[in-house]
């Protein structure tokens, strides 16, 4: 049996004064991109984690983020 074949939704290209994350050159890339970033922990700690970020109101990501400025700004 044959797969039907996928359509690709064609877009308009951004505009000229809309940033886009194809950018090229060391140093270029805006403060926007982001990149994923996994690694492994215990469920357990992964509960935790995750129950506390939504008790403060906030995501995992602001949470690890948060937690890596202070754990920067105290070793420096």
């Amino acid at each position: 049996m044959e797969k039907p074949k996928r359509s690709i939704s064609k877009l308009a290209p951004p505009a000229d004064n809309e940033p886009t994350l194809n950018v090229t050159g060391k140093g270029a890339e805006p403060d926007f991109a982001t990149k994923p970033i996994q690694f492994k922990v215990p469920i357990s700690k992964h509960k935790e984690m995750k129950s506390y970020a939504a008790e403060q109101g906030i995501s995992m990501r602001e949470m690890l983020l948060e937690g890596y400025e202070l754990l920067k700004s105290k070793r420096g």
